[in-house]
């Protein structure tokens, strides 16, 4: 294939602080001899295919050694990645969900427990304003979504007539984004406590809009 590049981001979960696992990761890939672009939110790592893929999985190993972890990439041999596609829009998660459901279950048992947005550290001054007891809505990334049909079941279920998928809650669609109005239980530096969201753990947030 020759030489491509990667857009990565990495998510630590349980870590009050995103930084030393993703500057570790980088030194990793750079001993590797691949050209590094550290980025506030991503980071691309150009070279050969094969010693991109190598260099990875060797990064994503001595990492994930360290405990849980959420490594994201995108792979291109059109350089710079964000020339893939003329229509393509790029976002960069602001931070990543953590509760306990590692799978998808039903939306209302989700719900009915708490969950922590780990905010990136450098934007947690976009917090302010925030108190506990407000409506917030989160717009995020469903990252275990997988295809979409136009017109689905809804819920799955096969009993309901099928129904456009713009008037369903369904994960299945073409750009995989959720949107929750969710309750705000608390703020503490970079973590935010919600109620209500229907989003697994390590699910990468796009956005955060207090709601009037």
């Amino acid at each position: 294939m020759g030489s491509i590049t990667a857009q990565l981001s990495i998510y630590p979960l349980g870590e009050a602080s995103l930084s030393p696992t993703i500057n570790e990761a980088l030194r990793i890939l750079r001993e590797h001899g691949l050209a590094v672009e550290a980025g506030t939110m991503s980071s691309q790592v150009s070279g050969d295919d094969d010693v991109v893929f190598a260099a990875l999985q060797s990064a994503f190993h001595q990492i994930a050694a360290q405990g849980p972890v959420i490594m994201v990439a995108t792979f291109s041999n059109a350089c710079p990645t964000k020339k893939v596609a003329e229509d393509a829009i790029t976002y960069n998660a602001i931070g990543h969900v953590e509760n306990a459901f590692d799978d998808p279950a039903a939306p209302d048992q989700i719900k009915a427990t708490q969950s922590r947005i780990v905010l990136n550290p450098a934007l947690v001054e976009g917090l302010q304003g925030l108190e506990a007891g407000q409506r917030l809505l989160v717009v995020f990334y469903l990252h275990r979504s997988e295809g979409y049909d136009l017109r689905q079941h809804p819920r799955g279920d096969r009993t309901r007539e099928p129904r456009g998928v713009f008037a369903l809650h369904s994960p299945h669609r073409p750009n995989p984004i959720g949107v929750t109005t969710v309750e705000l239980v608390e703020v503490a530096g970079n973590v935010l406590t919600v109620r209500g969201l229907d989003a697994i753990n390590g699910t990468p947030v796009l956005d955060l809009k207090r709601q009037s």
